[in-house]
């Protein structure tokens, strides 16, 4: 594969041409906000499957009729620590806060949040509600399903796909200090991540994708469909682990509540999320911040502290990596390959906005 070139922008012109297109395409001013704020923070976080590269597909998903401004969120029901939100596939990013804004506080007032927000537009990067949280001092764990579009995950041992990335994140705060934040994909590498690679024309690590025989292979093409050819599957991550845990996220974030399943309403331009989380407030578990600040940070001092396998790679936390790539990138500019960024400014003219200008 021929390699592309990429050039570096400037994450507030990223900002506000993500919001002239967002408004421009008929989304309030406050909905464009958060998710200009989201997809950025992505890129910036070096997670750009995640960042303004999705906005082609949404526009996409705009123009098929699949998503619309009109459509906002709905609370289904409200009791003690249960919120129960539909989605009613709005727009993802600004959906998804709501809902999660709306348990943090009921995490707050009542120690914990149990949230199932149901088949919402693609909610963006999950890490991103975890840090949420932990901004209000909440510890987090989120399940979610990928629908509305063909599998794209391989179970265990299978040659087809069945499952969706389906990515879990667990969030937790440190008292004065930056939090704890896992995000993964169930599958070895996110499906954006195959996008990314595409775009840039690289192949991906061996051992991440099988082709539409199922057969090994580095060509990320693969899981993309292509007339006439049969759609190949990304591998879960850890063989059985993985795909289990994928099988879990699917049931717990939608298929418990009858939401869109990913063998239900395959549309190629339609992301559509379901999330379940759960909220606590780490204050009933240890009254005292000062110690659980001393305990988290004895013990990931002591995780640090190991000796790396390569001297120029030290061990890091979860959350860690994210942290210095947005130091870098903030100074440096976001990187974004000359198809991916082809890609936005066509989305981008469709609705008058000139992607050029920013």
């Amino acid at each position: 594969m021929a390699m592309t070139s990429y050039r570096l922008h400037r994450p507030e012109a990223l900002r506000a041409l993500t919001r002239a297109m967002i408004t421009a395409a008929g989304w309030s001013e406050d909905e464009a906000k958060e998710t200009a704020e989201h997809l950025v923070l992505a890129n910036l976080s070096g997670h750009d499957s995640h960042g303004i590269g999705m906005l082609p597909l949404y526009f996409n998903s705009l123009a098929d009729g699949h998503l619309t401004p009109q459509a906002k969120l709905s609370i289904r029901s409200q009791a003690g620590p249960f919120l129960i939100v539909d989605g009613n596939v709005a727009l993802g990013q600004p959906t998804a806060r709501g809902a999660v804004d709306r348990a943090v506080a009921i995490a707050q007032t009542g120690g914990v949040a149990v949230l199932n927000l149901l088949d919402s537009h693609h909610i963006g990067r999950i890490g991103h509600y975890s840090e949420v949280a932990a901004a209000a001092g909440l510890i987090s764990v989120f399940w979610v399903n990928v629908a509305g579009r063909p599998p794209i995950v391989a179970p265990f041992a299978a040659k087809q796909a069945r499952f969706g990335t389906n990515p879990i994140s667990i969030g937790l705060p440190v008292p004065g200090g930056e939090p704890l934040i896992l995000d993964f994909a169930t599958s070895r590498m996110a499906h954006g991540k195959a996008r990314v690679a595409l775009n840039k024309g690289v192949t991906v690590p061996e051992g991440y994708i099988i082709d539409g025989e199922g057969r090994p292979t580095v060509e990320p093409r693969h899981v993309f469909l292509q007339e006439g050819l049969p759609l190949g599957a990304l591998l879960p991550f850890g063989d059985h682990k993985g795909a289990g845990l994928s099988l879990i996220a699917e049931l717990l974030s939608a298929g418990l509540m009858g939401a869109a399943r990913i063998d239900e309403k395959p549309h190629k331009s339609w992301i559509i999320n379901s999330l379940f989380g759960v909220l606590i407030d780490p204050a009933r578990l240890e009254p005292d911040a000062a110690l659980r600040q001393q305990r988290i940070e004895s013990y990931l001092a002591f995780v640090r502290a190991a000796a790396p396998q390569d001297p120029s790679q030290p061990v890091l936390a979860p959350g860690d990596k994210e942290r210095k790539t947005r130091i870098e990138r903030e100074r440096d500019g976001i990187p974004l390959d000359d198809e991916t960024w082809s890609q936005i400014v066509a989305a981008a003219k469709a609705h008058g906005v000139d992607a050029e200008s920013f």
